[in-house]
């Protein structure tokens, strides 16, 4: 098996982990046994536990801003299309990635070098939706950002909801799509 190989094969074993038993039970020993490889061979990927946790807060990322890359590709004419890409590839990703992310994020937390974690991941967001919707808008960068980063925390919490089940997938979006074009009008 390549390298490249090996380490999306660990990957996907490290997410069946705190998947099916949680952030904590996480090791780089836990995952040396599960994926039937030897403790170095986890060592030599990863390095530390630390590091497997950021690889996989990176991984769900990667897989948000992969599916926003592919329908913003698609066509991206309005407001209206770049507040829809926006909404569904953010609920897409909180079906895939969830609660898992969550449990990543929490764990991340525990080390002192990401205490600011949740604000980097909400900068990488805003910078993101910043490309995808400066077109469509005419307000003022330090004001856009502002918007930006209030609509960054209503996506988290109806994908929080959506993920308990208290809304349905076609209501969050629906309700997102709406909030994001009302909020920052059309052009």
């Amino acid at each position: 098996m390549s390298k490249d190989a090996r380490r999306e094969q660990l990957l996907s074993i490290a997410e069946e982990i705190v998947r099916n038993e949680g952030a904590d039970a996480l090791t780089l020993i836990t995952l040396a046994e599960k994926a039937g490889v030897t403790k170095p061979l986890t060592y030599e990927h990863f390095s530390n536990r630390e590091g497997l946790l950021s690889e996989l807060y990176k991984r769900c990322d990667e897989k948000l801003v992969s599916a926003m890359t592919v329908s913003i590709q698609v066509k991206t004419s309005s407001l209206k299309d770049a507040a829809s890409i926006a909404a569904s590839s953010y609920m897409d990703c909180v079906k895939i990635c969830g609660s898992l992310y969550e449990a990543v994020i929490s764990a991340l937390l525990a080390y002192p070098e990401y205490n600011n974690i949740r604000v980097q991941i909400r900068d990488y967001f805003v910078k993101s939706y910043h490309k995808l919707f400066r077109p469509f808008v005419s307000i003022p960068n330090d004001e856009l950002r502002i918007k930006l980063i209030a609509i960054f925390g209503a996506l988290e919490e109806i994908g929080k909801a959506m993920n308990h089940g208290e809304i349905s997938y076609q209501k969050a979006n629906d309700t997102l799509t709406s909030l994001i074009i009302s909020f920052l009008g059309a052009r």
